[in-house]
């Protein structure tokens, strides 16, 4: 047999072998949404591995059949023309979310595809140096799954197609010389603006890529110096938007291409061996230091030590959708998880904590462990370095719910990002939440009497109080029971800033409450110091100043500061408290 001869010999096996290996078929129709056959459209079938295995083009009928190794895969069709969007099998709204079919070689499956009209989103994406070849332009639905993506052409220019819907588009480069960008301007997807698309009419985006800043950084072993590896660090801005995130290689290090901005950065053990940990030192993610990159900045200094942690585990039930908290004794949190199935687990660092189960959809109200139902009432649970504590369960009941609204007493315009808070009888916080865009609040709490407050963050509106009180003490408890829903709506005037520092021995105190007091010594306004400052916006009026040290460190000052308040801020305010002599100062 010549070797020519011997060749075809094993060309023809192998082709044998490869069509008995491809006997399953998935089998279909594509059709548009008013049920008319789609000729010429493609079909895929893609492997657990997410490459392609085979394509086919529907006929004139509308009909296709994909011949196949059998196996498990991802179908979707879409239309080489782009006047339809690519749609994934059953109605899934991406590609990693369409459920894996399983394909035998005994019966066909079926699969069928109606295809909605799209419409292209297109654009350029740009650099300092001119437009950015081969960067890849991504549109994520709003629930965060990728809906599709391309990439750009040697002009910069790339185009999607779309069915209707809100998107957020990320572009970026993938050399990471350039930071990427959500539509317009914005780092994190939370906080990026959706785009909406509405076949046919077409939309135009242009994205301007900045340099990137590379930084880097090392996990260690706090007690050892061990460089640990595949832990996961994440990069968030100063809010608390997460923009990007990595693992840690052999040598313990991380590294980021981040856009210019302020960011914090969180190291958490997937392996729940070590405690969560924030740069440089702290043990919350409102503790840690806040870390300013320029364009085109390197920075190798973001250095992290974790300590070793104990696993906390135990029951959750009464929110099957809630979040275990745990809160340092400073009220920030350490770290959070879901509730899966009636339990929870996660891994503390070394310390004391206090522990909640928190429903996000304000159907049950928070709860601590041990059945309080403040953070101030919770007990407290202190862990070492690798244990196992069992047994912390939690058990939320229904909650009662106040709702209303938030705005301006003069104009009457909703109030966006304001804090409203219920108090208890005992004078604990008992929940807080924000206003939306409209003004409008929803605060659970459970079954119980409050005092119901607003204040503004941005410190421009005075705290204001239910039913116009013009204090905490005249204002009147409001009594609410499980499932109840009360309406209040509060109303906020304008206020003059009045700033100080509280300092003893020399040194600034963090962490004590800072009250204005009326002339029947009511509490009209408060706050609680950061680096031993404060402010506090308050309507015009005399009032008298006080600190008030709840952890009992300190004594209050003997004769409060009497003041004046007009329309413009008065002269700083200073404190300086005595520290206490092994006794508690007394509550005020």
């Amino acid at each position: 047999m010549s070797p020519g001869s011997r060749a075809k010999l094993v060309f023809f096996l192998l082709s044998l072998v490869a069509l008995g290996a491809e006997a399953a078929a998935v089998t279909g129709r594509v059709s548009s949404p008013a049920g008319a056959p789609l000729s010429g459209k493609t079909v895929a079938a893609y492997g657990t591995n997410g490459l392609e295995a085979r394509r086919q083009l529907t006929d004139a009928a509308g009909m296709y059949t994909l011949t196949i190794p059998a196996g498990r895969y991802r179908l979707l069709a879409y239309d080489e023309l782009g006047a339809y969007a690519t749609e994934f099998f059953a109605g899934a709204d991406s590609f990693e979310s369409t459920v894996l079919v399983q394909v035998t070689e005994s019966v066909a499956f079926t699969a069928n595809f109606t295809l909605r009209d799209g419409a292209v989103v297109s654009g350029v994406v740009l650099t300092a140096n001119g437009p950015l070849a081969s960067a890849p332009v991504e549109a994520y639905n709003l629930s965060g799954t990728r809906r599709g993506s391309t990439t750009t052409n040697a002009a910069g220019e790339y185009s999607l197609v779309l069915p209707a819907g809100d998107y957020k588009i990320f572009a970026y480069d993938a050399n990471g010389f350039f930071a990427g960008e959500f539509h317009v301007d914005t780092r994190a997807f939370s906080d990026a603006v959706p785009v909406r698309v509405t076949p046919p009419a077409a939309v135009n985006l242009t994205f301007s890529l900045e340099r990137a800043a590379r930084v880097s950084g090392r996990i260690s072993d706090a007690a050892t110096g061990t460089r640990l590896d595949t832990l996961s660090v994440y990069a968030y801005t100063a809010a608390g938007a997460l923009v990007a995130q990595t693992v840690t290689d052999a040598a313990g290090v991380f590294r980021f291409n981040l856009g210019p901005g302020q960011y914090r950065f969180v190291a958490a053990d997937p392996d729940l061996l070590y405690g969560p940990a924030f740069f440089a030192t702290g043990r919350s993610f409102e503790r840690a230091e806040i870390v300013t990159l320029d364009a085109g900045q390197e920075r190798s200094d973001l250095n992290i030590l974790a300590e070793r942690g104990t696993v906390v585990t135990g029951r959750a039930s009464g929110a099957p959708n809630g979040i275990v908290i745990a809160y340092n004794l400073d009220g920030t949190v350490h770290t959070s998880t879901n509730v899966e199935e009636g339990q929870y687990r996660f891994v503390l660092a070394p310390g004391v904590y206090k522990i909640a189960l928190v429903d996000p959809s304000g159907a049950s109200a928070t709860r601590f462990h041990r059945d309080a139902t403040t953070f101030a009432a919770a007990s407290e649970i202190r862990v070492a370095g690798g244990e196992l504590l069992t047994g912390v369960d939690l058990t939320t009941t229904v909650a009662g719910r106040f709702t209303g609204t938030v705005a301006d007493a003069v104009t009457q315009a909703p109030l966006s990002g304001m804090t409203v808070a219920a108090y208890d009888a005992t004078g604990a916080l008992a929940a807080q939440t924000t206003t939306s865009a409209t003004g409008a609040f929803s605060l659970s709490v459970a079954a119980g009497s409050y005092r119901v407050l607003v204040y503004d963050t941005r410190f421009d509106y005075a705290t204001a109080y239910a039913n116009g009180a013009t204090s905490y003490e005249t204002t009147a408890p409001r009594t609410i029971g499980a499932g109840e829903v009360v309406p209040l709506d509060l109303r906020m005037r304008r206020g003059t800033r009045v700033t100080g520092t509280v300092r003893a021995n020399g040194v600034a105190v963090d962490g004590v409450e800072v009250f204005a007091l009326d002339a029947a010594g009511n509490r009209v306004a408060g706050t609680t110091t950061s680096n031993g400052a404060f402010t506090i916006p308050i309507a015009p009026g005399t009032y008298r100043f006080t600190v008030v040290d709840r952890r009992g460190r300190y004594l209050p000052p003997a004769n409060p500061v009497t003041v004046t308040v007009g329309n413009a801020s008065p002269a700083p305010l200073s404190f300086t408290l005595t520290t206490a002599s092994r006794r508690r100062a007394a509550r005020h």
